[in-house]
């Protein structure tokens, strides 16, 4: 959802630190494409996201059992990043309604800030949902070894990109790796099994 999202918008946002008119005028132009992805992005944060997330804690809890704390960390963090994300899709969504002709400019820059520092936090809960995932049992039982592998790598890149301004490339990097746990548990049912 958040990619067809993406699409719909079709064009890179301007720079946080220009004019409150160009800022305006790009929400403005694309008004139907921030709509369409902040509807999107909501229909896939509450109808998709929840059976991943409950599929994944599920997995998690057979391997670790009633008394793990990496199953229960992993559904914070996951539940936990939902709220930057569709405050990010939120804010952007209201920024391409008060835009226009006869609206204030400042009011639609002030909601692409709160966007942009909402797309800022986004990897942090993504990287407990990351680590949680990981340590929940031996790599080659949840996960096939190679991802295990690459669980704990993946998460300091997202807290790091996080510092470094790199909040893009760390929701791709969370984005690929969300998609692969995915069509793992697709496979496997969520049971645990020796993966290679």
């Amino acid at each position: 959802m958040v990619v067809i999202g993406a699409v719909a918008v079709g064009a890179s946002s301007p720079q946080s630190d220009g004019p409150a008119e160009e800022i305006a005028a790009y929400f403005a132009d694309r008004q139907g494409g921030h709509l369409a992805n902040a509807f999107l992005v909501v229909l896939g944060a509450s109808v998709f996201y929840p059976w991943f997330l409950a599929s994944l804690w599920r997995a998690m809890r057979r391997i670790e059992g009633d008394d793990g704390i990496c199953a229960p960390a992993a559904l914070v963090g996951g539940i936990t990043l939902l709220g930057p994300l569709l405050l990010q899709a939120t804010a952007w969504g209201a920024a391409a309604l008060q835009a226009g002709e006869h609206r204030d400019p400042s009011v639609a820059a002030g909601l692409f800030d709160l966007g942009n520092m909402a797309f800022i936090l986004f990897p942090l809960p993504a990287a407990l949902l990351v680590v949680g995932t990981t340590l929940a049992g031996r790599p080659g039982t949840l996960l096939p070894r190679w991802l295990a592998r690459t669980g704990l790598p993946a998460a300091v890149a997202l807290v790091a990109g996080t510092w470094f301004g790199l909040a893009p490339v760390c929701f791709a990097l969370f984005g690929l790796w969300l998609a692969v746990v995915a069509v793992v548990l697709i496979r496997h049912g969520g049971r645990p099994a020796t993966l290679g």
